[in-house]
């Protein structure tokens, strides 16, 4: 017997993705040709050709666009960042080589990532559950601290969401001096604090407790 309801229901998951990216697609047009705060929710809409309440049912903010907007980017390049991470000999080069395209981001769209940014640390200090597989930037970092715990730099003694919360902390750190003196910033110095205050945070205890 053919399952129609499983195959409809995939074909219904396909959809809401293509409505979903189409949306995202629009937005990021709209934000880099009249800027963030200029563009409306309507104006997104139109631009995706889809009904207000529909763009209202998947993202119920403009915020919510700008959180998917980035991810979806670091999605489209995952595969690509996972087989460097895997060339690369330990913890620290990892950190540095992602902190260091994210800084790329940062300085190339400072608008786009201060808004991402403020919306990741609401998430993240909320007491709501994180969305484990939506995030391409927490992927990155499950990725990273699994290598880590691996090859034994990475205690393994603590949630593993907790791992990645501490990892999306110390973006923000190497960010924020860029944000307060833009002129001033010197990223490579900013990536290497951040990284070396991952490694103090997560490193094993010597002891053996781990």
């Amino acid at each position: 017997m053919v399952p129609v309801p499983r195959q409809q229901g995939s074909r219904t998951e396909r959809r809401r993705e293509e409505t979903r990216r189409r949306i995202v697609t629009a937005a990021g047009h709209l934000f880099s040709l009249q800027g963030i705060d200029s563009t409306t929710m309507e104006q997104i809409a139109a631009e995706a050709d889809v009904a207000k309440g529909t763009l209202y049912s998947h993202f119920p903010a403009k915020e919510a666009i700008i959180e998917s907007l980035v991810q979806q980017r670091f999605r489209d390049r995952h595969q690509l960042r996972l087989d460097r991470l895997h060339n690369l000999p330990d913890t620290r080069a990892r950190l540095v080589l992602v902190l260091g395209e994210l800084m790329e981001g940062v300085r190339s769209q400072p608008d786009l990532f201060e808004k991402y940014l403020a919306s990741r640390i609401r998430t993240v200090v909320s007491l709501r559950p994180q969305e484990s597989t939506g995030s391409g930037l927490r992927l990155l970092a499950a990725e990273i601290i699994r290598l880590g715990q691996r090859g034994g730099e990475v205690r393994t003694d603590l949630p593993d969401e907790l791992l990645c919360d501490l990892f999306e902390f110390v973006f923000v750190e190497a960010a924020k001096p860029f944000y307060l003196a833009p002129g001033e910033f010197d990223a490579a110095a900013s990536i290497s604090r951040s990284a070396d205050l991952f490694l103090r945070a997560t490193r094993p205890d010597p002891a053996g407790s781990d």
